[in-house]
């Protein structure tokens, strides 16, 4: 593993690679290369750290490539390596998270502002495709973001979610498994699943429930339903609460990884990315209080499936089928590779 020494110095030098002028220029234009970098330097970068990092030496043209043909083991000294070249802020923040083009994490001054415009996005995208679309009211981050970040001089994987999404998020598993007990099922090789066709192969996967596959699809999709709308009654809820974020560690497989919880719009308002750690430590609040709201959305979700499993079980009528289009699925060969060890 390299140290962060050297981790350091290959930054350093990447980042002359990218420009031969960047340690001549004031910091706050370094910083905005860092964040608005072509691709052209972002591949001088990645050719350097690759050299520097992994002893990999190749082209700035062939660094991409090389880049992401790399185990997951290997990726953890470089991002940190990278994320000094392209981070801002007194953390070195960087969001993980496509943005438009000539647009930048330097265009949004707070989360709050970021997170708008990615819900005036996501509205005028809704609106254009679906013609008969109603809208959707703002609560804080619909969607978690995926982030790179330096905590305590140590690299950091980081996700940014709010209170809501947080808590249905961890009802999806404890759901399914609770879906499992109350329809014990399984996924199955359909008869024409791994024919070759056009070039590729068919995926077909049955589900097998012991022939009470219409009752389970009326609980996915009711279950489905539920999550929606729990998201939208806890977002509504936590509204008027004083701003807060809960922040807890998840590391795993040596690699150091932080949740930032945010508890309501006001919340994304006081934290800047240029400060982002030290605006959260302002509203930095115990974790505890998450772990209420998960004990007790589990336990709510859990007597709403075997309710609504009941209902599906004294009502289901199987002759009434919902008229589903059918898909034929092509996989092209090599689809999967690198997915499973």
């Amino acid at each position: 593993m390299t140290n962060d020494t050297q981790i350091k110095a290959a930054a350093r030098k990447a980042l002359m690679a990218a420009d031969s002028l960047y340690y001549s220029w004031p910091i706050d234009q370094q910083e905005r290369f860092r964040a608005t970098m072509d691709e052209a330097a972002v591949a001088r970068v990645d050719a350097v750290l690759l050299n520097e990092i992994l002893g990999i030496a190749c082209t700035a043209e062939k660094a991409d490539e090389i880049w992401s043909d790399l185990p997951v083991s290997q990726l953890n000294d470089l991002n940190w390596a990278k994320l000094l070249t392209t981070g801002i802020g007194e953390d070195m923040f960087y969001l993980n998270e496509n943005m438009a083009e000539n647009t930048s994490l330097l265009d949004f001054d707070t989360l709050y502002d970021y997170d708008f415009d990615s819900h005036l996005f996501q509205e005028r995208a809704n609106k254009e495709e679906f013609k008969d679309y109603s809208g959707r009211d703002y609560y804080a981050l619909r969607f978690s973001c995926w982030a790179r970040l330096i905590v305590d001089g140590r690299f950091h994987y980081a996700t940014l979610y709010s209170l809501a999404n947080y808590l249905v998020v961890h009802l999806e598993e404890p759901g399914s498994e609770m879906i499992q007990t109350l329809i014990p099922h399984e996924y199955v090789d359909g008869k024409n699943h791994g024919k070759r066709e056009k070039g590729g192969f068919l995926w077909d996967i049955k589900l097998d429930a012991a022939g009470q596959e219409g009752q389970l699809e009326e609980l996915q999709r009711r279950w489905y339903d539920y999550l929606e709308q729990r998201w939208v009654e806890l977002s509504r809820s936590f509204v008027g609460d004083a701003p807060a974020v809960f922040m807890v560690d998840e590391n795993q497989d040596g690699e150091l990884h932080r949740n930032f919880i945010f508890n309501n719009e006001a919340a994304l308002k006081r934290i800047r990315w240029r400060h982002f750690l030290s605006d959260c430590a302002q509203i930095n609040a115990d974790f505890s209080v998450v772990l209420d709201h998960e004990e007790k959305e589990l336990e709510k979700a859990r007597h709403w499936l075997r309710e609504t499993h009941q209902d599906i079980v004294r009502n289901f009528d199987p002759r009434v089928v919902k008229l589903k289009k059918k898909r034929k699925i092509i996989v092209a060969p090599g689809a999967f590779d690198g997915l499973i060890d």
